[in-house]
């Protein structure tokens, strides 16, 4: 796989991931809207509905906030040049290590390390950094929203929706629970996933074109 070393390749790898979300949402969403359908099929389509559209939302997540780590770390900034989370994230492992000791002397080849290596190219780790546990809840987002250096605040408002409404029930249908969802319910969930994955879009694509990962 091509390294995404440019604003152009990142927002075009987002973008690309982005757009076959929504055509399979759209798609769905039409079926349902379909007059040959019957009502329990149809019912039947937005149990299975909500199912996906949790799937979609943690699949760009995960899929989108990393193509943006792996730009980040292509660019070959200095540690003295990035914002504290990235550097969190590059002295993880030592911080990890250090953590097993109940010393704090232990803790020092952390803070020397950072010391020493301000002016050495950060390797920011990619891979498991994006980490959804499989399970999206506000709480695992805003720990991701911090690796990435991105603002919550715009999905505080969104919380009771992404926890009950989108995770919560996801959950119970993916458990085998009885759980009625009817068509008009769907339907806005379905106006709010996409919203919710066009904030996240948004919020990567100016973090990258402004270079707000960058230390200020």
């Amino acid at each position: 796989m091509a390294v995404i070393r440019t604003k152009e390749n990142l927002v075009d790898k987002i973008g690309r991931d982005h757009v076959w979300r929504i055509r399979e949402i759209s798609e769905l969403k039409n079926l349902i809207e379909a007059p040959t359908i019957s009502e329990i099929r149809k019912r039947v389509l937005c149990r299975a509905g909500i199912a996906l559209l949790y799937a979609h939302w943690e699949g760009f997540v995960k899929k989108s906030g990393t193509y943006f780590l792996e730009y980040v770390s292509s660019q070959k900034h200095n540690i003295s040049e990035l914002r504290s989370n990235f550097i969190t994230l590059l002295v993880r492992g030592k911080i990890d290590r250090a953590s097993e000791s109940n010393k704090y002397s232990a803790f020092d080849e952390v803070t020397r390390y950072i010391i020493k290596n301000q002016s050495t190219r950060a390797r920011i780790p990619v891979k498991n950094v994006v980490d959804t546990q499989s399970n999206l809840s506000t709480t695992v987002l805003k720990e991701i929203m911090w690796c990435l250096g991105l603002d919550y605040e715009f999905f505080e408002a969104k919380e009771k929706l992404i926890d009950l409404k989108l995770v919560g029930r996801r959950n119970h249908v993916a458990h085998g629970e009885s759980i009625e969802i009817d068509i008009d319910d769907f339907f806005e969930m379905v106006d709010e996933v996409l919203g919710l994955m066009a904030t996240f879009k948004n919020l990567l694509e100016n973090s990258c074109v402004t270079e707000s990962y960058k230390a200020s």
